[in-house]
């Protein structure tokens, strides 16, 4: 659909162009750029040093859209710009509000154009006005860096329109308002971070900022124990000291780390270990950029889900049962730890494997298990597992002690399958969520249960651990069939391996947010345990970094009349 947009008629040629041009004038066709600009053609236009200096996403395209304009203005009409191109302005300017940076929508220099009054800038305007448009459609609708630079399968995640696209749209879309409001996500958590980020920008750096980073001397903190540091912990939290002895973790300051991991999604035990030290000692700019960073994996994620899915928050350790627009149910989860990461990626849940079996994978194999076989030849057989041998002849079942472990080679090794079969050893308990995928990591049972009552828990080798698995189990079945409680519990008790797929398989989302809203709409600042947000935000800082205001200048940019900071 063609739009039909008002020429804009800067008040040096207004009189030339009238006189010369009676008839465009009078029946309001726009004006062609290459008429105003003395009939010089488009692609002089894009090439000339007033535009070029600003650089254009791709001019070869920008040229293709005016040319099938005739030449036409998009943004300008008789009266100046159009009320379309000073929303775009406006958005534009609040981009850093999404953790963008306006200036790589040419932000001041449009700013200056607008207030000029010749061809010349006129036309500059028009010209990079659209090329914001692009490039703002571009970054708010996926991906701005490359999946493989965070070791992502792009497939998995949004990716950017294209600039054919977003031109596309310009000429289709009929409410260019509501195009550009509706790109960024519409999720709670997502208008929450961009609160928080406006109001860390708004406020100056805490006073205690001084006195970071705090250090315990690499020990756990109890309460009741000592440490030379306690005191540097009360101004942290801004606790007055209760007994003579500064240096006594005392019951007041105990409540107040309470209360502090509480708002940070931790257990809430009092306990000072690394993970609460290292939100204690995380700065305001720290909170900033991680805001940043999740902001833009936010923006990653189609918000389009079926009714029925499952969600993982891999640094929160906890997973999400959703079900008709609300959360039927949560839990927390062991993930995997620092050198085994749980990736991140998006699959399907088929169906449940109950009594599994489990093949021990490669890495497991070769760091974990090799190192006691060579100890303990027995070792597999001590804990129920069985080693196949296989080869181009077949597979077969042997005795591990008759392998020389302590010289057998990679090759050799890969050659050895170790099954451990269902039972009280299995690692993988008595369920198995059945999501096919190639990075062979799925949601299981445990049979260490332990470790759910731990503070940190990045503790698999990889797969997530659920601490309610048949809970799990329910939610996946209940639609089908015959399918019931009593079901679920005669199908274990038989302890023979059993897969019940499901008709209708159920998105599920392992993702990585540090920055998440509770259900009141409050961020919880978490840790960044595979330091991936220092990652992204280095990868973002080498597209065109990203702009906030400090805290004197917010009031200003939001009107576009400051510098903005660059953040990098």
């Amino acid at each position: 659909m063609k739009f039909r947009r008002r020429i804009v008629i800067p008040a040096i040629v207004t009189s030339v162009l009238f006189a010369a041009t009676p008839l465009v004038m009078a029946d309001s066709k726009m004006a062609p750029l290459s008429f105003i600009l003395n009939q010089s053609p488009i692609s002089s236009v894009i090439e000339a040093s007033f535009v070029q200096k600003s650089g254009l996403i791709d001019s070869q395209a920008i040229k293709a859209f005016y040319r099938q304009r005739g030449g036409g203005y998009y943004w300008q009409g008789m009266m100046g710009v159009t009320r379309d191109a000073n929303y775009l302005v406006d958005v534009i300017g609040d981009s850093w509000e999404h953790g963008l940076n306006p200036e790589s929508y040419h932000y001041s220099e449009i700013k200056k154009l607008m207030n000029e009054s010749n061809s010349e800038s006129g036309a500059a305007l028009e010209i990079l006005l659209t090329d914001a448009f692009v490039r703002y459609a571009r970054d708010m609708s996926g991906m701005r860096v490359r999946a493989s630079t965070l070791e992502l399968d792009a497939s998995d995640w949004l990716q950017p329109y294209t600039v054919p696209q977003s031109l596309a749209f310009l000429n289709d879309v009929k409410n260019i308002r509501g195009f550009l409001n509706g790109l960024p996500p519409q999720s709670q958590t997502y208008k929450a971070l961009q609160k928080e980020l406006v109001r860390l920008t708004e406020e100056p750096a805490a006073p205690y900022e001084e006195i970071l980073p705090i250090s315990l001397g690499g020990v756990t903190l109890k309460p009741a124990q000592r440490n030379k540091n306690v005191p540097l912990l009360r101004e942290r939290l801004g606790v007055k000291q209760q007994t003579e002895d500064p240096a006594l973790y005392d019951d007041r300051l105990a409540a107040a780390v309470i209360k502090f991991q509480q708002a940070t999604g931790q257990v809430a035990d009092g306990v000072i270990g690394p993970a609460t030290l290292k939100l204690l000692n995380r700065s305001n700019k720290q909170q900033l950029l991680q805001v940043i960073a999740n902001l833009e994996r936010l923006r990653w994620v189609d918000e389009k889900r079926p009714n029925k899915f499952v969600m993982v928050n891999i640094p929160a350790a906890t997973l999400w049962a959703v079900e008709d627009g609300r959360v039927a149910f949560q839990m927390p989860v062991i993930v995997g730890k620092k050198d085994r990461a749980t990736q991140s990626f998006i699959a399907e849940i088929t169906g449940v494997r109950f009594n599994p079996d489990w093949t021990v994978p490669p890495t497991i194999k070769r760091e974990d298990i090799l190192p006691k076989l060579v100890e303990n030849p027995n070792y597999i057989t001590d804990k129920g597992m069985e080693l196949i041998h296989v080869t181009s002849e077949g597979a077969q079942t042997i005795d591990p002690t008759s392998v020389d472990w302590a010289s057998i080679t990679e090759r050799d090794l890969s050659s050895f399958e170790m099954v451990q079969i269902p039972g009280a050893h299995n690692p993988l308990g008595r369920i198995r969520i059945l999501m096919p995928n190639k990075y062979n990591i799925y949601l299981h049972d445990t049979n260490q249960p332990q470790y759910f009552e731990r503070a940190a828990r990045a503790q698999s080798s990889g797969c997530v651990r659920m601490k309610e698995p048949e809970k799990m189990a329910e939610f996946v079945m209940d639609e089908e069939p015959g399918w019931d409680e009593k079901k679920l519990k005669s199908t274990i008790a038989l302890g023979r391996t059993k897969d019940m797929k499901i008709t209708q398989p159920i998105p599920v989302y392992l993702l990585y947010y540090t920055a998440w809203s509770d259900e009141h709409g409050r961020i919880i600042f978490g840790n960044d345990i595979y330091d991936l947000d220092k990652k992204l935000i280095s990868e973002l800082q080498k597209i065109d970094g990203f702009a906030v205001p400090s805290h004197t200048e917010h009031a200003s940019v939001s009107s576009g009349r400051s510098n903005l900071a660059s953040a990098r």
